[in-house]
């Protein structure tokens, strides 16, 4: 069966800033900085600033119509990426919703307790971690091997080999020289040690939608605006670990697993 070929005309016209005659004869491959929206998004997106933008779940129909176009985005989010709906939370961006993690993570965390960092991550899944250290909490650094930048799960495995490592953050995909790693071998080391994983998913998901349910990740990361969509962070937190892990948001929306790390 011969490989069907991609329409490039086709595709440059789902996007409008394509037209633009500032942009006429160029090719964008800076996903990893950012994207521009798709034509479908923009529509979507003018049409709910232009009808609908007003406090959601009211009871008059915009009101009603914008709760329900939110609550549409997380359930085909959610079923696209192989999770529950309520295990999906939109925040402002990627190094937000790190952040916001990382502080509920401080209040379980205890002195001796250790965090595994790469140095293959971006800063967004890494600096955050490594402040815990502020609190007596130890950093172990698994590092790339120097001529490859290769992360080497033997590596890996030696750091747990002590039993008191909780969390394990690392790159689904380098930013620097783009190499994906085994997620779910990785997340498998790390299940068996009795931790939990942070995969930092932004350099991937522009090129390939991930499976989160099959990987097995407790944490998910990726930003929409890097995956032609608005500028949002996708954070998903799969459910034995969000119920574990503090609220973080308004003490009212500390029920519903979608807004327990959205402090807004």
């Amino acid at each position: 069966m011969s490989t069907p070929k991609l329409d490039l005309t086709f595709v440059r016209t789902q996007f409008p800033a394509f037209a633009e005659a500032a942009l006429q004869g160029r090719g964008f491959f800076e996903n990893a900085g950012g994207s521009y929206a798709c034509a479908p998004v923009i529509d979507r997106l003018t049409r709910f600033y232009r009808q609908r933008k007003v406090q959601p779940y009211g009871v008059f129909p915009a009101s009603c119509a914008g709760g329900e176009e939110m609550d549409e985005a997380r359930v085909r989010l959610a079923a696209l990426l192989g999770v529950e709906t309520d295990e999906l939370s939109f925040g402002p961006s990627t190094s937000a919703n790190s952040y916001v993690l990382a502080q509920a993570f401080r209040r379980v965390l205890e002195p001796g307790d250790a965090i595994v960092v790469t140095d293959q991550d971006h800063e967004a899944n890494s600096g955050v971690w490594r402040r815990l250290a502020e609190d007596g909490i130890e950093l172990r650094e698994w590092r790339i091997d120097a001529k490859t930048g290769h992360l080497d799960p033997a590596a890996l495995k030696a750091l747990l080999a002590d039993g008191r490592v909780r969390l394990v953050c690392f790159p689904h995909c380098s930013n620097v020289i783009g190499e994906i790693n085994p997620v779910a071998e990785i997340v498998a080391l790390v299940h068996d040690a009795g931790a939990v994983c942070c995969v930092d998913g932004v350099s991937y998901a522009p090129h390939g939608l991930p499976d989160v349910g099959a990987l097995g990740a407790d944490i998910y990361l990726f930003s929409a605006y890097k995956t032609y969509g608005p500028h949002q962070g996708i954070m998903v937190v799969r459910r034995p670990l969000a119920e574990r892990l503090p609220n973080q948001a308004h003490w009212f929306n500390a029920e519903p697993l979608w807004k327990r790390f959205v402090p807004a």
